[in-house]
């Protein structure tokens, strides 16, 4: 009887397989799957809040899953073995020893005498995640502030202190400005100002958990548990979606613009085919190109003082040109034209100064020391001058 039932089962399953209901199955380790990637991450949360629960100054961390794959993969077989034999028969035949009539053995026709079926199933599923660790310092700075905010609500750890500056962090991660207003730029979306509010995690040992609902998100660290309620799903999903956004985004990056300046010998802009250098820079789209140029204070006023000379000289050399001689008088109108052209550039230079931003914002990669420096490039040429250009910024 139990072989009959375990050929049943086994004829079912080969049914099964053959019928093409594996797509049935990878269908659902998809979607178990695709939930899986919420539940990592919200526990990685409610663990992150046991551990500052239980160490306020504690490094945060977290992983979040870049890849994911389910496979089914089934294999079926069946088969069949018959057996054949000949019966063997006697005829009539005396025996002395048994004083018996015996028929003698003969062999009749082949037979079937064994079936020897047998079939197999078997089903193979894999799921796999590829988990993506988060190491960028800035980033982790914030998901430590978001977690300090958080269990801060619930008068856990001490004052608000100002190194690092959760506040500008957050701004500068919101709107790109340390002193930015969240509020005027968050376009309606999860932002630190959410997490800012009344307490919504319950804080015990792991025997004061509810036993009523086995549905609670729990997270714990050491003997530290962590417990929400359902009036506190709300927040818990929007710390999430805080650290989540922490985790994949970076801050607005700052507009730039790129700038190119032919010098003469005197450091001041000229035409390219007069220029001796080429400065070339990426600045900030609101910083003044000309300040790329600047000078010490007492180095302009100098350069100031030989451009008023040269004015002067010049304009005197002017007076005493013969008026026929129309070309010379260009010549030296175009280089008073250029002197004061320069003695302007020196002027603004002396009201607005050089460059507010020497330094570039900080990207989310790690960088060299010199990384993040403003890029400089001075190309010299002095032998071979480039072909007439105007100064272009």
């Amino acid at each position: 009887m139990l072989a009959k039932r375990a050929w049943f089962l086994a004829m079912v399953c080969l049914l099964a397989v053959s019928a093409g209901c594996t797509h049935v199955q990878l269908r659902k380790n998809s979607v178990h799957e695709a939930a899986t990637v919420g539940d990592i991450q919200q526990q990685e949360v409610l663990d992150n809040l046991a551990l500052f629960v239980y160490d306020y100054n504690s490094m945060p961390y977290f992983s979040y899953p870049l890849q994911g794959g389910a496979s089914v993969t089934d294999q079926a077989g069946s088969g069949i073995t018959p057996s054949f034999g000949r019966p063997i028969t006697q005829g009539l035949q005396f025996s002395a020893a048994t004083g018996r009539f015996t028929r003698p053995p003969f062999f009749l026709s082949f037979m079937l005498s064994t079936l020897g079926l047998s079939a197999t199933a078997q089903r193979q599923c894999q799921d796999s995640f590829t988990m993506i660790p988060v190491n960028d310092p800035r980033k982790l700075e914030l998901m430590r502030c978001a977690y300090q905010t958080a269990v801060g609500n619930c008068g856990y750890g001490p004052a608000p202190r100002n190194c690092p500056d959760c506040q500008a962090r957050f701004n500068t991660f919101y709107t790109g400005d340390p002193e930015g207003k969240i509020s005027q730029s968050n376009s309606g979306i999860i932002t630190s100002e959410c997490l800012k509010g009344p307490c919504w995690l319950h804080v015990g040992c792991e025997k004061e958990i509810p036993k009523d609902c086995c549905c609670i998100p729990v997270g714990h660290y050491c003997h530290v548990y962590v417990w929400v309620g359902p009036e506190g799903r709300d927040e818990l999903t929007k710390l999430t979606l805080a650290i989540l956004d922490y985790a994949l985004h970076d801050p607005p990056g700052r507009l730039t613009k790129d700038v190119t300046y032919y010098v003469d010998a005197l450091g001041l802009p000229t035409s390219q085919k007069d220029g001796v250098a080429t400065i070339k820079a990426t600045i900030g789209i609101n910083e003044r190109p000309e300040g790329l140029l600047n000078l010490p204070p007492a180095q302009e006023v100098e350069l100031e003082q030989q451009l008023q000379d040269r004015i002067r000289r010049l304009t005197a050399m002017l007076e005493t040109v013969d008026p026929k001689d129309s070309e010379k008088r260009k010549n030296l109108n175009d280089e008073i034209e250029d002197a004061r052209q320069k003695l302007y550039f020196l002027d603004q230079q002396l009201k607005n100064g050089g460059l507010k931003e020497q330094f570039g914002p900080a990207g989310a990669a790690p960088v060299s020391p010199y990384g993040g420096i403003l890029q400089f490039q001075q190309q010299l040429n002095l032998s071979n001058p480039p072909p007439l250009a105007v100064p272009a910024q």
